[in-house]
This record gives structure tokens, sequence and C-alpha cells, in this order.
């Protein structure tokens, strides 16, 4: 049956429990913030009347499980937190502002340079750039593959030094 609890009874109460019931709870989520938030709320629940005395359970018990069952569930908040802290972080990990910057820098300054490669270079590029590998881009133009290579060397040297000119 709940209990409504007069003043003098409900300071009694907390004189006995809230120290002992204070440190099981800090002990327990290791914050003083909130361990200090549960026992607040365990003792308005037990002015509020939410204690029913009965022959299976005593106060000191339901103050107790009370606490447990607060504590775990705080504690299973900030793991939820923590996970979600995480997630935002990979999130802004996987999204630098700068990189992105640079690489779209990058790749326009790749898009000028490729339009003045020589005909030969450029043919060979827009093969490469369709993912043909050297022998194929060698049958596509009819070239030894060693042609093919050398052009490639050309065009690495060429589109550096075109890139190193717009800085």
């Amino acid at each position: 049956m709940a209990k409504q609890l007069d003043e003098s009874e409900f300071r009694a109460h907390y004189e006995r429990y809230s120290g002992p019931l204070f440190r099981f709870i800090y002990r327990f989520t290791n914050n003083q913030e909130a361990a200090e938030e549960i026992l607040h709320d365990i003792f308005i629940k037990l002015l509020a009347g939410d204690f029913r005395e009965g022959p299976d359970c005593s106060l000191k018990a339901w103050l107790y499980t009370l606490a447990k069952n607060r504590c775990i569930n705080v504690l299973k908040k900030q793991s939820h937190e923590v996970k979600n802290a995480h997630a935002v972080d990979a999130a802004a990990a996987d999204f630098d502002l700068e990189e992105q910057t640079f690489n779209k820098n990058a790749f326009a300054q790749l898009r000028l340079a490729e339009k003045t490669l020589p005909a030969d270079l450029q043919a060979t590029w827009e093969l490469r750039k369709q993912g043909l590998d050297y022998q194929e881009i060698s049958q596509a133009l009819s070239v030894p593959v060693g042609t093919v290579k050398s052009r490639f060397s050309r065009l690495v040297d060429y589109l550096r030094k075109e890139i190193a000119n717009e800085r």
C-alpha cells in the first residue's frame, strides 16, 4: 500500500539513506552530477508516495533497487551518446572540407591542363581514363606498348609542368 510520508518521516529516511545511497550510485556511475540527479529523483519518488511497503519489500531494498535501475538507464544513455558522438566524429573525419577544396581545385587544374595536351598524349590519356591498360591502349592506337609507356612518361611530365605553372 502506498504511503504518503509526512515531513519528519521523509527527513528521517533522507538522513539515514541519502549518504550510503549516494555513494552506491556514485560508484555505479562514476559521475557526481548524475549521482546527485538520480538520488534526487529517488527521494522525489519516495516523497510522492511511490514506495509500497509489503512483506517482500523493505524501504532500503526499494531505494537500492530503484537506484540500481536508474544507474543502468543512465549508463545505457551515456553509452548511446558516446556511440552517437563517435558516429558524428567519424562522419566529420570522412568529410574534410580543406581536403575536398584541395581536390576540387586539383581536378579543375587537371581539366584545364588536359585541354592543352598534344594530340598523341590526348588520345592515350582518353583511353586510359576509360580503364584500358597499356596493352589495350597499344592495340587501340596501333602503336607498340613501349610507345604507350613513353607517352605516359611525357604525359605526367607535361601535366606536372602545366599544373605548376597555374599555381
